[in-house]
């Protein structure tokens, strides 16, 4: 493929940082050209959710914290901003970070943030909704998307939606930090649920639609993700140790960025993400049948030339063990309890319980809670801890069979996010899906991925093919266990028969929003 070529950076040894934004986390890893990881540093943010269905960050609060996650990255790699060739971000997609005219933040509105939900339904229901809408954005809208956050603060708090200069994606509001300059690139903006992607384009028949034309004012310029979009300023460069004028290209989603960093190029392969959402896609050259299927697939824009990322996503992921060993958890120390967990999990190969991972939302449209079916007098925690788990393995698998009726069952899933620290839970992955599961010797991969975009955004590689070539390696695959994997199945078929049931009962007790 053809990129346009920037810079190629002259040092002795190219060293790339790339800077992930989740839903809990912003962490900064140093890599040099072999993909590897020679220092990290991640900062926790704190969660505002005052009311039901918020998840909102404090966007000054998060600039302290990013500023020590890249300083303490470079010092943990033991490298210089000297050392650093290029910045690339990555984060969350979806949610949206305001920007006002003074230069101050707005709301920093999370992509777990469900306070949206009744719109979403609203606008899914309209019958022009398909020919006018999808037809041309290729994304079903969730409570997540940018689209319908920007219709509900319209709607519900119309001085701040006036106030709206510029609209950020997680991503765009670390480069932002970084360089100053307010612009967007084409994976992130392709998945905010206003964007043309069948041409390309903000669509100003889509904004009439939603209800929010005067948003187009406030889109900021869309790059490529490995187009340079600014450089580190002198004040970023006084507080992280970076060097000022250091290359910062366009940068990418993050479900693009694990597909890079775990080498994801064939549709006959896959790849998961068990962070903050639960997230299975491919990438393909033709997106004819999926275009042609009856049913709405997340279709958008991928980094590398020519190819299309599809996936199936919710935030059903391992948030929902964080907030288990957080809530539940209190006898076992903080620092222990992730461990304690995965021993419980080894040692009970079975549990009566089916935990339904919705505490941050679902893909349904339903409004569904976090549910734990099963429960008896006898139950322990120990079985229930075992639940958590096999409800997040059972809601990537729905993610999955959805996938599998428009793409080739794969040979392997490539799995990135926090979850695969977890050999216990990646056995539990492979043994559910009856499919091998590989994961990188890569521990950031969201970062890695923005460092591979940061490599080919300043020459050293000449194309993202081959910076994924060089970059990426895979560090173990867990085969399934064929007799694991017949008693699963059928706990997969119980827990999707009982969120069919459920959705009804959901719908019709969704919290006060």
């Amino acid at each position: 493929c053809t990129l346009t070529r920037h810079t190629v950076y002259s040092g002795a040894m190219a060293h790339f940082m790339g800077i992930d934004l989740g839903g809990t986390v912003v962490k900064a890893s140093v890599f040099d050209r072999a993909g590897r990881e020679l220092g990290s540093c991640g900062k926790r943010t704190r969660l505002i959710s005052t009311t039901a269905g918020q998840s909102e960050r404090d966007v000054e609060e998060t600039r302290g914290l990013t500023m020590e996650a890249v300083a303490g990255a470079l010092a943990d790699a033991g490298v210089t901003g000297g050392d650093i060739a290029a910045v690339a971000t990555t984060g969350h997609g979806k949610g949206v970070y305001i920007l006002h005219q003074d230069g101050s933040f707005g709301r920093g509105i999370i992509s777990t943030d469900t306070r949206s939900l009744a719109v979403s339904n609203r606008l899914l229901a309209d019958p022009r909704f398909d020919a006018e809408v999808y037809a041309r954005v290729l994304q079903p809208l969730w409570a997540a998307h940018t689209a319908t956050i920007l219709v509900w603060l319209k709607e519900k708090l119309p001085d701040e939606y006036r106030r709206i200069h510029r609209i950020l994606l997680a991503k765009d509001l670390l480069r932002y930090f970084l360089t100053g300059v307010a612009a967007t690139e084409k994976t992130d903006i392709s998945g905010t649920g206003f964007w043309n992607n069948v041409e390309g384009r903000l669509d100003g028949d889509v904004l009439d639609f939603l209800g929010i034309p005067e948003i187009a004012g406030a889109i900021p310029d869309v790059h490529d993700s490995h187009a340079v979009a600014g450089k580190v300023t002198a004040e970023v460069a006084r507080a992280t140790g970076l060097r000022e004028g250091t290359p910062v290209v366009g940068g990418l989603f993050d479900v693009n960025a694990c597909a890079l960093s775990t080498g994801l190029q064939s549709p006959d392969e896959m790849t998961a993400v068990v962070g903050t959402w639960s997230i299975s896609e491919f990438v393909t050259r033709d997106i004819s049948a999926l275009r042609a299927a009856s049913g709405r697939y997340v279709i958008q824009a991928h980094c590398v030339p020519g190819f299309w990322m599809i996936h199936e996503a919710s935030p059903t992921s391992a948030s929902n063990l964080e907030w288990f060993i957080g809530a539940m958890l209190p006898d076992i120390p903080e620092a222990e309890r992730f461990t304690y967990c995965n021993a419980v999990v080894e040692r009970t190969p079975d549990t009566p319980v089916t935990f339904f991972p919705y505490l941050f939302g679902d893909d349904m449209g339903a409004g569904a809670t976090g549910t734990l079916w099963g429960l008896q007098a006898g139950t322990t925690r120990d079985q229930i801890i075992r639940a958590v788990y096999e409800g997040v393995v059972f809601q990537h698998q729905r993610h999955l069979n959805r996938l599998l009726s428009v793409a080739p069952r794969p040979k392997q899933v490539r799995f990135a996010g926090g979850a695969t620290r977890s050999t216990v839970w990646m056995q539990l992955f492979a043994d559910a899906l009856g499919i091998p599961v590989s994961v990188s010797q890569a521990t950031e991969l969201g970062a890695l991925g923005a460092a591979i975009c940061a490599a080919v955004g300043v020459g050293e590689f000449a194309s993202y093919e081959d910076a994924m070539a060089a970059m990426t390696s895979t560090g173990r695959t867990y085969t399934p266990n064929p007799a694991r994997t017949e008693a699963l199945q059928r706990a997969q078929a119980r827990f999707d028969q009982a969120v069919s049931a459920m959705v009804p009962v959901w719908r019709d007790h969704v919290p006060a929003r």
